[in-house]
């Protein structure tokens, strides 16, 4: 491709012209050098040349000089500083065009790739000197035929193809020798493939070695079965919820104590189905057995408790919550704002975090005569577009979050048999398969691109538990499959089913390798993850606990923290152990009794023996009182109350009580307290009769 813009102004003189864009080929070195020995810079056609003058070349050294430059020259007094000829320049490029051949080079690194992956099966690394001589004789042959020289001067070219050849021999022999050492932490599809992109057979026990299963670590959440996980998208923290209705939140880093830092029950007396994580590992879904799904912080804390429906309504799509027991939920893995929850009522709700008064959207499940269907699973798509949900009738319906969620966008008929649960529905990482599993012990695969037509289905694959699930590895190699042994569906007592199996189905030809099945003889497998970012296994058992697999070279952080620690032994002092095998804990040992150990215990004792409650003092002999009384004014109440009143004065027993009332008449009549005062204001004024009102003596009857 080649353009020509020409901007030309009212001086003809000053001119701009945007030459030739051309791409780097590998003929670039050699047009530089033919047009360099032509007198025309390389310079001059690029892109975007501006030449308003054309600039003079200095003639004893063939260097082009601008005017600006030709005065500096003048004025420093020197004519070329470090400069060189214009032969100079052309030989330097001839001597620095070199010829690549890419197809040896790949060879060359393939070869020992090769020979790595081989000898890697007993753990010795090859001797590459047999190699060496023969991957030279091999390049050198093919390399003289695609070797050209721009100025046919072979030996040059020929010295410089064979410090090539060394450097990517060399370059090769390196990286044979340190691949045994450097491990990827994560499984991806280029660790499995060729440099063509298209994997090998010879691939698979590669592939083999790295999944996490060299080491395995059990802790115990109760003694109920575990049935619900959630590992934090960090993979820094994870959760567990059991039919004991409670959930504890764990902490890679206090995984060596063996116990939660958070253990809590936020549904009171309901079992925990299912845990989700939001995408940035903030926020927590919990689904309960009740029809309220709640949000918790990633230490516990709630956020929200979604509204419970009004079960009187007939109309699900018109109540602002669900009615019935919930089924399942998930958060959308592209948006940490919303969740989805399916449940019993035969609806399946999206919710606002921000909002958890109202659902945001309902999609109502319809069996094929168009009655109410119970609704036992649902998940999201990959992409956060699409939403899966099971119903009791064995279908399961899809719908696109983009478009009216009126009716399903795809409906896959008769998926499980009619009546019974699908326990789990989940998709692939690229979000091309969906797979499911039900009551009816079997597991079927679809593409999500043509879900009409089944791609795989097995029977024979039964599960005890209602919420057992299914998993994809994070390359979507395989699915991950729980499952009972083989005979037995795990619906009836009388089978007493003990142990248990993980299976693993090749997703590329579909068939399922006995060689990596993993048994667990005495214990019951419900759930299982597998993280891509520290590359290891999570499994989840009927015994209430669990047990995380990782390899020591394939996995990092997780529980290789805690790998080879112990958990902190308590002191001696705090639990004493007798002869019948029972922990007694002493009181002094509680944090609640506890109190500090002196630092100088002869000033402790001091103190003590100052305080009569520590030192046990006696009570002290009363020596207040005269005449055998306690005190002056008596110990009783009436005595108290005298002396608070300010009648402490004692009445001598010679003296007349009349008089010793009439000693306070006066005082009484000037400052009365009690009985004067009371009725100033309700009482009239008081009247006495005087003398003058008096009546006369009677007179004496004279007869």
């Amino acid at each position: 491709m080649a353009s020509h813009l020409h901007f030309t102004t009212k001086k003809s003189v000053n001119k701009i012209s945007f030459g030739k864009i051309s791409l780097p080929t590998a003929n670039s070195a050699q047009d530089d050098v033919e047009a360099l020995a032509d007198g025309v810079d390389s310079a001059q056609q690029g892109f975007s040349t501006f030449s308003f003058k054309k600039p003079e070349i200095n003639v004893s050294t063939g260097v082009e000089v601008t005017a600006e430059e030709e005065e500096m020259n003048r004025v420093m007094g020197f004519n070329s500083f470090n400069t060189t000829s214009r032969n100079e320049k052309v030989k330097q490029l001839k001597k620095s065009a070199r010829n690549f051949d890419i197809k040896e080079m790949t060879d060359a690194i393939r070869k020992a790739k090769l020979q790595e992956r081989t000898e890697k099966a007993t753990n010795e690394i090859p001797d590459l000197d047999d190699t060496l001589d023969f991957d030279d004789k091999g390049i050198q042959e093919k390399e003289t035929d695609h070797t050209t020289d721009s100025n046919g001067d072979e030996e040059e070219n020929d010295e410089v193809s064979k410090e090539d050849r060394q450097l990517v021999l060399s370059n090769a022999i390196s990286e044979a020798k340190t691949s045994k050492s450097r491990r990827t932490h994560s499984i991806s599809d280029d660790d499995f493939t060729d440099d063509e992109g298209n994997s090998s057979d010879d691939d698979d026990e590669t592939y083999k070695q790295k999944f996490p299963t060299q080491l395995q670590a059990t802790f115990s959440h109760s003694l109920r079965p575990i049935t619900a996980f959630a590992v934090e998208p960090s993979a820094t923290r994870f959760a567990t919820g059991s039919l004991d209705y409670e959930v504890k939140l764990w902490d890679f880093m206090g995984l060596k104590n063996g116990h939660a830092f958070r253990a809590f029950k936020p549904c009171e007396s309901h079992v925990i189905k299912n845990l989700s994580y939001s995408n940035n590992g903030e926020s927590l879904l919990i689904i309960s057995g009740n029809s309220q799904a709640k949000v918790v912080n990633r230490d516990g804390v709630e956020i929200l408790e979604c509204v419970k429906g009004d079960q009187y309504i007939v109309d699900m799509a018109r109540t602002k919550g669900h009615v019935a027991s919930l089924t399942g939920g998930q958060f959308n893995p592209k948006n940490r704002e919303s969740f989805l929850t399916s449940s019993e009522d035969g609806t399946c709700r999206l919710w606002d975090v921000n909002n958890p008064r109202e659902h945001k959207t309902c999609v109502k499940l319809r069996g094929l005569s168009g009655m109410k269907n119970p609704a036992t699973a649902c998940c999201f798509g990959r992409d956060g577009n699409q939403i899966f949900a099971g119903g009791l009738d064995g279908c399961i319906n899809m719908w696109d979050t983009r478009k009216k969620l009126v009716v399903p966008t795809a409906t896959i008929k008769s998926a499980h048999a009619k009546n019974t649960d699908i326990f789990s529905i989940c998709t692939s990482h690229s979000g091309n398969l969906v797979a499911s599993r039900g009551e009816d012990a079997i597991v079927n695969i679809w593409d999500t691109r043509s879900l009409s037509k089944k791609i795989w289905t097995q029977g024979d694959l039964g599960a005890k538990y209602n919420t057992t699930d299914l998993t994809f590895s994070p390359d979507d190699r395989h699915l991950l499959i729980p499952t009972l042994p083989g005979g037995t569906t795990g619906r009836d007592k009388s089978e007493g089913v003990k142990n248990s199996e993980l299976k693993f189905l090749r997703v590329k030809n579909f068939s399922i390798d006995e060689t990596t099945t993993m048994k667990f003889p005495k214990d019951i497998l419900i759930r299982v993850a597998w993280n891509h970012r520290i590359n290891q296994m999570f499994f989840t058992f009927a015994s209430g606990s669990f047990k995380i697999s990782y390899d020591l070279l394939n996995s990092h952080r997780g529980a290789l923290l805690c790998h080879g620690q112990t958990p902190k032994k308590e002191k001696p002092s705090q639990v004493i152990e007798d002869s019948s095998n029972k922990v007694i804990i002493t009181p002094n040992a509680l944090p609640l009794f506890k109190t500090d150990k002196p630092r100088n215990k002869r000033r402790e004792e001091l103190k003590a023996r100052l305080d009569p409650v520590k030192s046990r003092r006696p009570e002290l002999p009363i020596t207040a009182g005269t005449a055998g009384r306690v005190g002056t004014a008596g110990s009783t109440l009436s005595s108290y109350v005298i002396r608070n009143l300010g009648m402490s004065k004692s009445v001598k027993d010679d003296m007349d009580p009349r008089e010793a009332i009439l000693r306070y008449a006066k005082e009484a009549k000037d400052n009365p307290i009690w009985v004067t005062p009371a009725y100033q204001k309700t009482q009239p004024k008081a009247i006495f009769q005087t003398d003058d009102d008096e009546p006369s003596e009677k007179k004496r009857r004279v007869i």
